[in-house]
């Protein structure tokens, strides 16, 4: 139609309704104005009708027509004209509820019926003055600013409220500065003195926990009122200090409930998600006591009552109505909808479990949660008396993935970045969870969120984030931002300095970063001195080489920053090795450096009293100087060896290596160090005494001496030394020496080398009968070694009598000890000996004599 039609509606007549509109008339190309008129809008009976008119000449008399009824006293509908009409009602619930939907609906027509209706409630001192200033306030039409004011003073609680938050709405500049003096009056004089001289801009500037203490000094009867003057104030610092004195405080006792909340009213005319989402939590989080009991002053009449104070009853009332706040926010203002109710889900945690009853789960009871999170799916369903969650069926306990059980999941998907919130602030697994699936059916909303939400992502609980895409699904987005050629240098220094570092992904992605931008960084001082102390240590060996690298290419640049590295190693250490990565660069690359800035006596008293990694540095830097091994004395060095840091054992290694002249000499510090808890300080004490010390500095006792170790380390090495030394030692002397050591070990290397190295002959067989008898007659034998011996002396014995009447006479001993395991093996040796010397007697040859045997 050329013009759209015009409902009109008026509250007396016998016609309320009325629609002007253009119909076609029988004449092709001409128009009909027809006015349609009715008691009630769907039997519209009476009317007439206009024309016919041309098209360009219809406009004239379809307003003439319009004009007619509003002369009669019809008005125009627009949206909330029935709201309007709510505000004539004789009933003030019915008024209360018109203006409450009028001010989400942002009605302008309804600011005078307000005004009217406000005037005459505050005149009346009637309670609903609230309902309709606040109304006026959202509205924001400046003619209210008088009557808020008024309001606004008043000593009311709830009256007070609304005339300052409707000021604030209204911007009232004038109005608040007058309200916030009144309401600092009623302060205590501690929490007044923290406010003076304060930026209440800046939360960070310590002024918080000032306000926040001052308020604990108080009497805790007076909390809840601080909390609300505090948040009326409507700054930064006195915003987030009125949560934390909420927080601190018990919110369901009688002084301080009244306050916590006229803080949640306020928070949601404000718009304040923060701090609505803090308080719901803090309200289902007590829900369930039964409240006490106190006389207090009434909201209505001002007098004092004894009356139940946040009873199940109001615990019931508060979490319908925010549910129903959280609704009113989906409807009218819908992009407000997921960051409102994100601010509401990261407060659960595991502390608001409770014992699963029946069907009822753990989080059963927590109603908010409930119908942010499930009731948009069929698993759950309400109990409306208790307000409890219960499964529908033992079937449905377990999500299915990939249905959506969220409450307006078109808004959720439409405020996206509301699942970064929910992610960086999520206590729950099931909170996490939801974030999460947002996030992988969005993916594109991490390009979009700062590197701030992108860090508090990465910062989430480990126990949350582990197996789960979430820490990948970031490293990829930084690493798409991430330019080497002008790289963020204020954001790798923040992701060093976190403990997320140690993640694996966050890991690979910091070396790939500081491997690509070293050209930049090891070239900039300040950053040189602020990397190297990263968290994690495998970074901090990365940090370390890359600037080794570099460092070892640019004598400039040593020398700029050896001065620097000395003053950061010679500090005290809060926690040991926290300076281990400058420690290595100083040994690596600034040796030279370091040791020119320092004389001997600065460095012998930073090695005994230096930190961990400061220790580490003094050794290097004294095992390069020419006389260390003067300077130290070997049994210093010796004990430097055996330090428990490492990088002094490695000094003191090296040291070592320098003193080989004075240990050819006397090489017994080395017998102590073959011993060391330390393997690699062994391992070089080995080396250097099987290849630097001669036998003649050796001797005989220091060879057996390591043979006689208890370490199977230095055992070893000494039978490698007695094989290469051999030649130049006693043979008889060694062999008598190696047999009489107790290990099986031992005792098979001796036996080995008697079978190459014995003499011949009765006497240096003989000395060594005290081996022999050890081995044979040991209580837990080797065998191997035991049958070694006897083949031995069998060996020995053929060789004439003298030596065959020795053998003979220990086997015989064996034969006397009825052990059936050697029996044949001796018997048979036994043999051996008297068919070659028939003149040695056996006890094998007399008992054969004794039983007729020729």
């Amino acid at each position: 139609m050329p013009v759209p039609p015009t409902k009109l509606r008026r509250l007396t007549g016998d016609h309320r309704y009325a629609v002007v509109s253009v119909e076609p008339a029988t004449e092709p190309g001409t128009f009909m104005v027809r006015v349609a008129r009715g008691l009630v809008k769907s039997e519209l009976t009476a009317g007439t009708t206009y024309g016919p008119y041309a098209q360009a000449d219809l406009q004239v008399p379809f307003d003439m027509a319009v004009k007619q009824l509003v002369d009669e006293g019809f008005h125009e509908i627009v949206a909330g004209w029935s709201q309007i009409e709510r505000l004539q009602s004789n009933d003030p619930t019915e008024r209360c509820r018109g203006a409450i939907r009028l001010m989400w609906r942002q009605n302008k027509a309804a600011v005078d019926p307000l005004l009217d209706l406000a005037e005459k409630a505050v005149q009346a001192n009637r309670g609903e003055a609230c309902i309709y200033v606040d109304a006026l306030g959202r509205l924001g039409d400046a003619r209210a600013i008088p009557i808020a004011r008024t309001m606004a003073e008043k000593k009311n609680l709830s009256r007070r409220r609304s005339g300052v938050e409707a000021l604030r709405n209204l911007g009232d500049k004038e109005g608040l500065a007058a309200a916030r003096q009144r309401g600092f009056e009623r302060l205590p004089p501690p929490v007044q003195q923290a406010l003076q001289g304060i930026d209440e801009s800046d939360e960070k500037s310590g002024a918080v926990e000032a306000l926040v203490e001052a308020a604990k000094t108080c009497d805790g009867r007076r909390l809840g009122l601080i909390a609300d003057v505090l948040y009326e104030a409507g700054t930064p610092v006195t915003v987030a200090a009125a949560r934390r004195i909420l927080a601190y405080s018990t919110i369901e006792r009688p002084h301080v409930w009244r306050y916590a909340k006229s803080v949640l009213k306020r928070a949601m005319l404000r718009r304040d998600a923060r701090t609505f989402g803090f308080l719901v939590h803090a309200v289902e989080k007590s829900a369930g006591k039964h409240g006490t009991v106190a006389t207090i002053k009434s909201g209505f009449d001002g007098q004092k009552k004894a009356m139940r104070v946040f009873g199940k009853g109001t615990q019931r009332w508060i979490q319908r109505a925010c549910w129903r706040h959280l609704k009113d926010i989906a409807f009218y203002e819908p992009h407000r909808f997921a960051r409102t109710a994100a601010e509401v889900i990261v407060h659960y945690n595991t502390t608001d479990m409770r014992k699963p009853q029946g069907l009822v789960g753990a989080y059963g009871h927590c109603y908010l949660l409930g119908r942010i999170l499930w009731s948009g799916g069929d698993r759950v369903k309400l109990k409306s008396q208790t307000l409890r969650w219960a499964f529908r069926s033992w079937s449905k306990t377990e999500k299915k993935k990939g249905v959506r059980e969220e409450a307006f999941p078109e808004l959720w998907d439409a405020g996206r970045e509301a699942y970064l919130r929910v992610l960086s602030g999520a206590k729950l697994p099931e909170v996490f969870e939801f974030g999460l699936d947002g996030v992988v059916r969005n993916p594109d909303v991490l390009q979009h969120a700062s590197v701030r939400q992108l860090l508090k992502l990465l910062q989430a609980k480990t126990e949350l984030t582990q197996g789960t895409p979430l820490v990948d699904l970031v490293c990829k987005e930084l690493s798409r931002r991430f330019d080497p050629n002008a790289p963020d240098f204020g954001l790798i220094a923040l992701l060093l300095a976190s403990p997320s570092s140690s993640v694996v992904p966050v890991r690979e992605m910091l070396r790939a970063w500081l491997s690509a931008s070293a050209g930049l960084w090891t070239r900039n001082e300040q950053h040189v001195f602020q990397f190297p102390r990263a968290v994690d240590a495998g970074l901090r060996s990365h940090v370390a080489k890359l600037l080794i690298q570099t460092l070892q290419a640019d004598g400039a640049l040593r020398a700029t920053i050896a001065p620097g590295v000395l003053a950061i190693l010679r500090e005290e250490e809060t926690q040991p090795g926290q300076n281990a990565a400058f420690a290595t660069i100083a040994r690596e690359a600034l040796v030279a450096e370091l040791g020119g800035l320092m004389d001997l006596p600065q460095l012998l008293e930073w090695l005994d009293q230096g930190s961990m990694s400061g220790r580490a540095v003094a050794g290097a830097l004294l095992a390069a100087r020419p006389d260390a091994v003067e300077a130290l004395g070997l049994q210093r060095i010796v004990a430097m060896a055996n330090d428990e840091v490492a990088a002094v054992r490695f000094a003191a290694q090296g040291i070592l290596r320098q003193a080989i002249p004075q240990l050819q000499k006397s090489p017994a510090p080395l017998y102590a160090l073959a011993e060391s808890d330390w393997k690699d300080t062994r391992d070089v004490a080995f080396a250097i005494l099987r290849d630097d010390i001669d036998i003649v500095a050796l001797g005989l006792e220091g060879i057996i001496g390591l043979c006689d170790s208890n370490d199977p380390d230095v055992e070893e090495l000494g039978r490698e030394l007695v094989v290469k030394h051999f030649e130049s030692l006693d043979a008889e002397e060694v062999l008598f020496r190696l047999s009489e050591h107790p290990s099986q070990k031992m005792r098979l290397f001796a036996l080995g080398l008697m079978h190459v190295h014995l003499r011949g002959g009765y006497v240096p067989l003989a000395r060594l009968e005290r081996y022999f008898r050890a081995v044979l007659f040991d209580a837990w034998p080797s065998r191997r070694l035991k049958y070694g011996v006897v083949e031995l002396l069998l060996g020995r014995g053929m060789n004439d009598e003298n030596q065959a009447a020795f053998a003979a006479k220990l086997f015989d001993e064996i034969l006397r000890t009825n052990t059936k395991g050697d029996f044949d093996r001796v018997a048979f040796a036994l043999a051996c000996l008297q068919v070659k010397f028939p003149s040695v007697e056996t006890d094998l040859k007399m008992a054969s004599a004794a039983q007729g045997t020729p």
